[in-house]
């Protein structure tokens, strides 16, 4: 029980690697708050976890608008009392040639959720964080954001790359208060957002991952395996970490 006693918000947990996420923190011990769109699968995660023993609260929040993430968060705070753990999961991704063909929409949405969703959750949580002297926020990157990808948006890729230097920052300015501030980084992982793909574009997405494990079958990382990472960073085991990105990727991505 890592995280006995912790509260974790997980936005676009309710699905995929957002669930994978939220149920494996609470296997751990903690209660935990649901932010995203999908009110329907939003509940049934949040169903599951209270199965399991744990709190939990679907709160249906649009995290590219500052105010319903303000609410939020502070309908969490009156509720279960605290936020230890912020994990910025949500993400949407599209598809262009290039960016000639990424409209000013897009461009707008992908990165209001990817990289101002990320910045109006650390921002609504941290003066509680800094209150209590204690936090950890993870947010989810992408190797869009180190070194582009194939099939991804210029959008998408930017908004990831976004992250980084918002998570140094952030990191950099809270230190002194013990909240630490990481990036988990996936490389190609079967998800509901993979699963878009064609399987031609999986396999050029996938070509270049070194590692192979038996008895799992997909070339693909697993979302367990991001599970596992975001609790490593949102548990004690990670105290003395902070401002880096952890590569989750299969060796897609090194150093």
């Amino acid at each position: 029980m890592k995280l006995k006693n912790k509260i974790a918000i997980v936005t676009g947990g309710s699905r995929g690697i957002g669930k994978a996420i939220a149920l494996t923190l609470a296997n751990e011990g903690a209660d935990i708050a649901l932010f995203g769109i999908h009110s329907d699968t939003m509940r049934e995660a949040a169903k599951e976890i209270e199965e399991g023993g744990r709190k939990a609260l679907a709160l249906e929040t649009d995290v590219s608008v500052g105010a319903q993430v303000n609410r939020s968060v502070k309908k969490v705070i009156d509720t279960l009392g605290k936020v230890d753990i912020l994990v910025n999961n949500a993400a949407i991704e599209s598809i262009q040639n290039t960016i000639i063909d990424l409209s000013d929409e897009q461009w707008a949405k992908e990165i209001g959720v990817n990289l101002s969703g990320p910045f109006y959750c650390m921002r609504a949580v941290l003066p509680h964080m800094i209150a209590q002297r204690s936090g950890k926020i993870v947010t989810i990157g992408s190797i869009a954001g180190h070194m582009g990808r194939y099939f991804a948006s210029g959008a998408y890729c930017a908004s990831k790359a976004g992250i980084v230097g918002l998570t140094m920052s952030v990191a950099m300015s809270v230190g002194k208060y013990g909240i630490n501030v990481n990036v988990v980084t996936p490389g190609p992982i079967r998800s509901t957002m993979m699963d878009a793909f064609s399987e031609e574009k999986q396999e050029v997405v996938a070509r270049n991952i070194v590692l192979s494990r038996t008895g799992v079958d997909t070339k693909m990382g697993l979302p367990q395996d991001i599970a596992n990472a975001v609790l490593f960073m949102a548990s004690s085991d990670s105290d003395w970490i902070t401002g880096v990105c952890l590569n989750v990727a299969g060796g897609i991505l090194m150093g």
